[in-house]
């Protein structure tokens, strides 16, 4: 009888279904890394486009600038990785957790950089300029 009551509950520890502690998260993602970015454009119809591709995206905007030739520029926040931007693009960005921050980048630029600063929907500061600063014609050497 004691065979029997061992083989039974041997049999039924058998049937018991194998529990695996699985982790909350299934997926061993990486943290998503926000940036900036920047891009010219001499046109306010292409400036329009890129708003009407973004379909209401609120981490898309468009301003105008003080350049003769990119008279508008298209600010857009991307994940990490999945652009790339070109190293010949003529406007550079720079994204700021604070004001103060931001402020003193800006204030360090040349005006010939034509620098702008932004306050962007996430909180960021975003300070937009020139890659390369125009030359002005009286400027003293």
């Amino acid at each position: 009888m004691a065979k029997r009551s061992l083989l039974v509950v041997l049999l039924f520890s058998l049937c018991l279904p194998v529990t695996v502690h699985a982790d909350d998260n299934p997926c061993p993602c990486v943290p998503r890394t926000l940036l900036w970015t920047v891009e010219a454009c001499e046109t306010w119809n292409c400036a329009q486009a890129a708003l009407i591709q973004a379909n209401g995206d609120p981490y898309v905007m468009s301003m105008p600038t003080n350049s003769a030739q990119y008279k508008w520029i298209v600010m857009r926040r991307i994940v990490s990785g999945s652009s790339t931007v070109s190293p010949n693009a003529p406007f550079l960005i720079d994204s700021y957790s604070n004001m103060g921050e931001a402020f003193s980048a800006y204030a360090t630029i040349d005006s010939s950089a034509m620098p702008m600063m932004f306050s962007a929907v996430d909180g960021a500061m975003l300070v937009v300029r020139l890659r390369e600063a125009s030359r002005r014609p009286n400027a003293r050497k």
